[in-house]
């Protein structure tokens, strides 16, 4: 199916919406299978039949639509609120296209006769002191068959000879209800209102008050990137970016919230790591995937895979360089950049619609991650590594970062690593501040349009770059300050945006003259 074509005027919002419209492939019958069979492919039939409820409600929505403004309310609208209504449509599309994928990869894969990647599951069950084993390094005999089948989804089932904090195991995490999300983000706006003196939250940050800018003068660094990369394609900053696509911003943050959004209180601070991942399949409009594709067949494009984990690569090993300077003893990561930003890719490179390529995908970033932090993190450094287990997404990711620390090459950085089973980076970060004497560092997966994002508004529920301003409000004031949030140049920025605001915040600008990742270090500061 072709990519609907956009339509520039919008007279009738009626027909625009029309034109937005997607629709879900029905699926044909699948074929008969043998008695072992009959229970996934009642399944398959389940998902197919839910996902064709939801095709009729589409439909009735394309006879009855029912818009959120009038004819007159849509010619009232300027250039940007129109774009904002095209990406909410877009959106919607991509959500259809997502479901529809799903069901036909299940589908394929029962047409094929090829066996599913399916979680691995011990035999055990979930006695946790019947699986675990004494030494590092040690693997059962069930660990080894399910490390050799590739299409089995490693998880916390088992101990893999790694080390484990089960702490928050099998636990949800989030509030409790929509509505105590909404008032914490809204105290958190209070409060970076009132620390910065300002006469309300969206306020020019230029109007801070002066003894709030002073407060967090030794709490900013950047290193900007001045290799050859960030002169490619999309990576400059300026315009709409605050970042270029290889700087890296640390601020001294602490949690008031757990991992409940439960108010805690903090002792130690420590060291938020804002770096942005490169963005490939968020959407139709993934802002890096021109930069990281070359021709396919015919008119189509396809990844360049080398180039994509190259830039990876490079982005990680200038947090390193990060970590470094800043002496950090303990570091707290997560699948970086394996979320949202690789998500649709299967929409721009159709390779990755099989299940099996996109899992090849995260074990392979995994492993570039590894081998990054492994060559460029000090042998102090401890690896707090949280991963989830639930389903889908994160327990692909989780079963990537499994077997690249499996591999022979990572035993040392294994040795120096925690697997926190359903952890929270913000609250472990905040714990091991208070614990500990040495620096902490959260790597964050940052936007390079604002730090934080549009943390302020209701949307991005589950993303992690909101959710954790949102729980912090020195993080998010230190961001509005910054962003230089709610000025004239907020969205028409210099190329030298970052460097000179940081400068008037008196933070500490560093230089990364080489790409770490694959030639000797090399930095300087101002």
């Amino acid at each position: 199916r072709s990519a609907p074509e956009w339509t520039p005027l919008l007279p009738d919002f009626r027909q625009f919406a029309s034109r937005m419209g997607a629709t879900c492939t029905k699926q044909k019958e699948l074929p008969q299978r043998s008695s072992a069979d009959e229970e996934r492919r009642k399944e398959v039939l389940k998902f197919e039949k839910d996902l064709l409820e939801k095709e009729e409600v589409v439909k009735k929505l394309r006879r009855e639509p029912k818009p959120d403004f009038t004819r007159e309310d849509i010619i009232k609208m300027n250039k940007g609120q129109l774009e904002k209504e095209k990406k909410r449509l877009e959106r919607w599309i991509v959500d259809l296209e997502a479901e529809e994928h799903e069901l036909s990869k299940i589908v394929g894969s029962e047409q094929s006769g090829a066996p599913p990647l399916c979680r691995a599951t011990s035999s055990v069950g979930n006695n946790l002191s019947e699986r675990r084993v004494s030494n590092f390094g040690d693997l059962t005999d069930e660990e080894r068959q399910h490390i050799n089948d590739e299409r089995s989804l490693l998880c916390d089932d088992f101990q893999f000879g790694l080390t484990w904090d089960r702490t928050w195991e099998k636990k949800p995490m989030g509030p409790s209800r929509e509505s105590l999300r909404h008032s914490r983000r809204e105290g958190t706006k209070r409060k970076v209102a009132e620390k910065l003196g300002l006469r309300s939250f969206g306020e020019s940050a230029e109007n801070a008050n002066k003894n709030a800018v002073q407060e967090v003068r030794d709490e900013i660094h950047v290193w900007l990137d001045k290799t050859a990369m960030s002169d490619f394609g999309n990576a400059l900053a300026g315009g709409n970016y605050l970042l270029g696509r290889y700087d890296v911003v640390a601020v001294k943050a602490k949690a008031d919230m757990d991992r409940d959004w439960s108010f805690i209180k903090p002792r130690r601070d420590f060291w938020v790591a804002h770096a942005a991942a490169i963005n490939v399949g968020e959407s139709l409009q993934a802002s890096d995937f021109d930069d990281f594709s070359k021709p396919g067949q015919g008119n189509q494009r396809m990844m360049d895979e080398e180039a994509y984990f190259e830039a990876m690569r490079h982005i990680l090993a200038n947090v390193a360089e990060a970590a470094t300077e800043l002496q950090v003893e303990h570091l707290a990561f997560f699948p970086f950049g394996m979320g949202a930003f690789i998500r649709h890719l299967h929409l721009l490179d159709s390779r990755f619609g099989a299940v099996e390529e996109m899992q090849r995908l995260r074990r392979r970033i995994a492993k570039e991650f590894l081998q990054v932090l492994a060559r460029e993190l000090n042998l102090k450094v401890r690896l707090h590594m949280c991963l989830a287990f639930a389903d889908g997404e994160t327990l692909q990711n989780a079963d990537a970062f499994l077997r690249a620390f499996l591999d022979k090459d990572m035993q040392s950085l294994a040795k120096r690593t925690t697997i926190h089973s359903e952890g929270d980076c913000l609250q472990l970060a905040q714990e091991l501040a208070d614990q500990n004497s040495g620096n902490v560092m959260l790597v964050n997966g940052a936007n390079r349009c604002l730090l934080g994002n549009h943390w302020f508004n209701g949307r991005a529920k589950m993303a992690i770059d909101e959710n954790l301003h949102r729980r912090s409000w020195r993080m998010s004031r230190t961001a509005y300050l910054i962003n230089a949030y709610g000025s004239k140049w907020q969205y028409d920025r210099a190329r030298d945006c970052l460097e000179e605001t940081v400068k008037w915040l008196q933070g500490q600008v560093h230089y990364i003259r080489q790409n770490k990742a694959s030639e000797a270090p090399s930095n300087d500061v101002a």
